[in-house]
């Protein structure tokens, strides 16, 4: 009997063996499809996504999705064809025929209506059951080699030659879930360029953590910014969280990739246009206000757009007595204010720790895997899928869908590749 081994029971893992199973029906063939997880259930970033609600997918097109999703243009090219062949709304009809009502938010975020990520994972492990795949928990692939026959997996003192092997044990983000960079080390030692791994979407450490009195605060609609050299380097616009070591919250997490890569050259700050506007429009604001509201605290309008608790802080960095009124200011106070309101600086970043990250950027390089097939350019019959390769979306459910069209297509390939080859 012909097989197929899956190395990794993520969302890219799943969907691999979900299309392989899928494929042998069409080929109408009985094919070995097993599926291997070191942790005790397969899914475990599955059931911790969303903040434990799971964000499913993303809504819209495939080419918004991959537009908006992706902002690097090879990794949009690289996912072009396995999004457009499976694509969200079949993941979406999956977990229909197993009972899971979903909704999309005005932001295009899909959540199961439960609110519960089990019953998506619920579902996922129930179509596996019924396609006939083999779910071997508990065991950690401690080698992959070339065989005379294929592949020869080894796992708890046990080996396993599949004809075909598929790849997709994640990246290192969040390690506590098992992703420790195993399916990248067998990519490397098998000839594979494994681009320098990097936290994405994840929070930012300040080398000065923010005063214990703004630990919770969170900053809605704000612009998010790095300067390198006080010259702005990146932003992102959303809602921003200040935490006992820095910043987290959508923007954060969603500037996080590119900061990483500032600091690799530099040292670089946090910083955040607390209107969300350009520097003349703030200007003019400002200038309105002085004429308009002369005998108003400055506080006083500060509250109206900001959290209270965070007011004393923007006044402090403008250098601007809390009981000043706007009919007081002097032209540098003025222009001090206008400053800060649209660069208020929180600080040098320390860290933007791989542990805390959501996803990994890097992995094996996308020019050494063709996206029609996810197979290997190096070595044939050898197949990737998922947070390995060197993608990293947007929040927002992204990441999952690449995982699911990636291992889709894996699958799908991995069992005609051998079909077709014996």
């Amino acid at each position: 009997m012909k097989s197929v081994g899956i190395v990794g029971g993520g969302a890219g893992g799943i969907f691999a063996a979900l299309g392989a199973a899928r494929a042998a029906q069409e080929v109408g063939e009985a094919i070995d499809v097993r599926l291997f997880e070191r942790n005790p259930r397969i899914g475990i970033k599955i059931l911790i996504s969303g903040g434990g609600k799971c964000n499913i997918t993303h809504s819209g097109k495939v080419e918004d999705v991959l537009r908006e999703g992706f902002p690097h243009i090879n990794e949009r090219r690289f996912l072009k064809s396995p999004m457009y062949r499976f694509q969200n709304a079949d993941v979406l009809a999956l977990l229909e025929r197993h009972g899971v009502k979903w909704h999309s938010r005005e932001n295009g975020r899909i959540f199961p209506d439960s609110g519960r990520a089990e019953d998506v994972l619920v579902a996922l492990e129930t179509e596996l059951r019924e396609a006939g795949v083999q779910i071997r928990v508990g065991s950690r692939i401690e080698s992959a080699e070339r065989s005379d026959n294929g592949w020869r997996l080894t796992a708890n003192g046990k080996t396993f030659e599949p004809d075909a092997l598929i790849l997709a044990t994640g990246g290192t983000s969040y390690s506590k879930t098992g992703t420790t960079g195993d399916g990248i080390s067998f990519a490397k030692r098998l000839g594979h360029t494994i681009i320098r791994l990097r936290p994405a979407l994840a929070p930012i450490y300040l080398k000065q953590p923010p005063p214990q009195e703004l630990v919770g605060i969170a900053l809605r609609d704000v612009i998010l910014q790095i300067s390198v050299a006080d010259k702005l380097e990146a932003s992102c616009e959303g809602d921003a969280l200040i935490t006992h070591r820095g910043l987290s919250g959508p923007a954060t997490l969603a500037i996080s990739r590119e900061a990483v890569l500032l600091k690799e050259r530099s040292s670089i700050h946090a910083e955040a246009n607390l209107l969300g506007t350009s520097e003349d429009e703030a200007r003019e604001l400002v200038t309105e206000l002085q004429r308009s509201r002369q005998v108003q605290l400055v506080k006083t309008w500060l509250e109206e757009i900001l959290p209270n608790r965070f007011v004393p802080y923007v006044l402090a960095q403008s250098e601007i007595s809390i009981e000043r009124k706007w009919g007081e200011l002097t032209r540098a106070e003025r222009g001090r204010l206008l400053v800060k309101l649209v660069r208020y600086d929180f600080g040098e970043i320390s860290e933007i720790p791989m542990e805390r990250g959501e996803v990994t950027a890097g992995g094996v390089s996308l020019k050494e895997v063709n996206p029609k097939t996810m197979m290997s350019r190096r070595v044939a019959g050898l197949f990737f899928a998922g947070e390995m390769l060197d993608i990293a979306g947007e929040i927002g459910g992204y990441n999952l869908q690449a995982a699911y069209s990636t291992g889709w297509v894996a699958g799908e390939e991995a069992v005609r590749y051998h079909t077709a080859e014996k």
